[in-house]
């Protein structure tokens, strides 16, 4: 047997694993922290080239070009909730689920918008998938009937605490 080996202490060697396991955790939240400022940052250039692009493509008072711009800011407002998300998760706040179902509740009205344009605008394109596009209406009718029940219940369930 090693003497030095054995002079040591086990409460030292417990101390020392703990300060390494520590430093590697501040470490691993480091980067952590970083690379959720990269995406943020990657979410508000995004959002900003959207709106660019948005009012860039905005070329005359027509419902097709009214719509796209409707749905771009749409997108623009995913992609802000997506970004507040991240930005009280680097906060380190509670958890923000009532986002999440914003953003789903937008994305499907945004779809929901999208469809009835095609379907008002489409001419024979629309008339052969008119049954597929009335599906998918009532299932993002669906989904904004189920996440708004869900909002409901949480901000319940919180206000109880």
């Amino acid at each position: 047997m090693n003497p030095a080996a054995e002079s040591e202490n086990p409460s030292q060697k417990s101390d020392a694993y703990h300060r390494i396991l520590g430093l590697f955790r501040r470490f691993i939240f480091k980067v952590n922290d970083i690379l959720h400022g990269l995406v943020a940052l990657v979410l508000l250039l995004a959002a900003g080239a959207t709106i660019w692009s948005s009012l860039s493509h905005f070329t005359s008072i027509s419902t097709a070009s009214i719509l796209s711009l409707v749905n771009d800011i749409l997108f623009v407002v995913i992609i802000l909730e997506l970004l507040w998300t991240m930005i009280t998760y680097l906060k380190r706040q509670e958890f923000p689920i009532a986002s999440f179902i914003f953003i789903g509740i937008i994305s499907s009205i945004r779809r929901m918008l999208l469809i009835e344009a095609q379907v008002s605008m489409g001419g024979d394109a629309a008339a052969a998938n008119f049954d597929h596009q009335m599906l998918e209406l009532g299932v993002s009718t669906a989904i904004v009937l189920i996440l708004s029940i869900s909002y409901y219940l949480i901000s319940r369930a919180s206000k109880a605490k």
